[in-house]
């Protein structure tokens, strides 16, 4: 089977997507804490990261881990499965944006620690050589890693705001 981007890009963000969140469902995930200063990544990292859209599961990720809360399941029991879901994830998409940047570095360091900047380069500028397409797939599981280390106090921030925002729209 040859490699073909596109195929490739979806790939990468289903499996950085899973990886981030089975790394976050291993963790006992408590709802508060402080955020750390995330490390600037380089330039050639951060332009992979935005040109490719992989930050995006932020929004995603949130939700996953927001519905295995008790505080999710207050909601449902306030409101219904349906009215819970779409208050939750109204909040989650209200506060994404403050969230995004540094979720975005985030990603961009734990990709600078694995790849160098001319992988980078090549991995968004067009068809990476097979060698460096290949470093990618197998990186997946160490950035995953990764970017769990960095940002598990953002997602439980990013997180729990979006709860306690949404209980309190709950509440009659």
């Amino acid at each position: 089977m040859g490699y073909c981007r596109s195929t490739a890009m979806t790939m990468m963000k289903a499996s950085l997507g899973l990886t981030l969140m089975g790394l976050m469902a291993l963790q006992n995930v408590t709802l508060a804490g402080e955020t750390a200063p995330a490390p600037v990544a380089g330039d050639s990292a951060l332009t992979f990261v935005q040109d490719k859209h992989l930050g995006e599961s932020l929004g995603w990720l949130g939700y996953q881990v927001a519905s295995h809360t008790v505080t999710f399941a207050t909601i449902v029991e306030t409101v219904g499965r349906t009215k819970a879901q779409e208050i939750v994830q109204d909040e989650l998409q209200s506060l994404q944006p403050q969230y995004q940047q540094e979720w975005d570095r985030n990603l961009a360091a734990a990709y600078a620690a694995s790849f160098s900047p001319e992988e980078l380069q090549a991995l968004d500028a067009a068809d990476p050589a097979p060698d460096v397409a290949n470093k990618f797939r197998n990186k997946q599981r160490d950035v995953g890693a990764d970017m769990k280390d960095r940002s598990s106090e953002l997602l439980k921030v990013y997180v729990s705001t979006a709860l306690d925002n949404a209980l309190k729209k709950a509440k009659p």
